[in-house]
């Protein structure tokens, strides 16, 4: 795993957790999913609200994948204001969880369980399920395109190996050429390195910025 800069650091489900309890007759059951956008938030609840359609409740909330004041959501699906889907979010953040949704589905028992009650409730399966679906890391990234000759690979290569980085593609024909990711605040230093090591003769193109994953 590689080191990457607290700022650039993103951490994101692993993959898809559930969680069930029972509550004073209730029926708990949460799920938590990768979910970068918005869209993809909506169309996993609405496909949990298909399956348990005969439940009481579907409360939800949904951070997306960026670094900085990334946006969210949250609905309380008719439980009082403020005892489903702020605990809920509040169990993603909790997890500093990004690109996340975590849908609760409640049947109701038959006995009231006061907003307090219902807060911890929701609160505790959201964050059965974050722990379930485990987690992976991911950085912010300027994504480069290098063209160098052979006889500067392995200097190239000594330099990679120094900063926070994956080599997403190699091509080897006339010349070599690598396609990297490299932590976004570390890019412009990288970019001056890579300068110096091949004595200007890199050819080097910024692709954009993005999140990337290590496999």
């Amino acid at each position: 795993m590689i080191a990457i800069p607290e700022e650039d650091r993103i951490i994101a489900p692993g993959g898809n957790g559930t969680f069930e309890s029972k509550i004073k007759g209730s029926r708990f059951i949460a799920i938590c999913a990768p979910s970068a956008e918005r869209k993809t938030a909506e169309s996993i609840v609405a496909a949990q609200r298909r399956k348990y359609h005969d439940a009481t409740h579907h409360c939800w909330a949904w951070r997306e994948l960026a670094t900085g004041e990334a946006a969210f959501a949250w609905d309380d699906n008719g439980e009082p204001s403020g005892t489903a889907g702020q605990p809920i979010l509040k169990a993603i953040d909790g997890a500093g969880l990004r690109g996340a949704v975590v849908l609760v589905t409640r049947y109701f028992g038959g006995t009231k369980l006061g907003t307090g009650g219902l807060a911890r409730a929701y609160a505790a399966s959201a964050a059965g399920a974050v722990e379930s679906s485990g987690n992976r890391q991911g950085m912010l990234a300027e994504k480069f395109r290098i063209m160098i000759d052979y006889t500067r690979l392995g200097a190239v290569n000594h330099l990679l190996e120094s900063f926070p980085l994956i080599v997403t593609g190699r091509e080897f024909t006339g010349d070599v050429g690598l396609n990297i990711a490299v932590s976004s605040s570390r890019a412009g230093h990288l970019e001056e390195m890579l300068a110096e090591t091949t004595a200007g003769r890199a050819a080097i193109e910024r692709l954009g910025t993005e999140i990337v994953f290590e496999n």
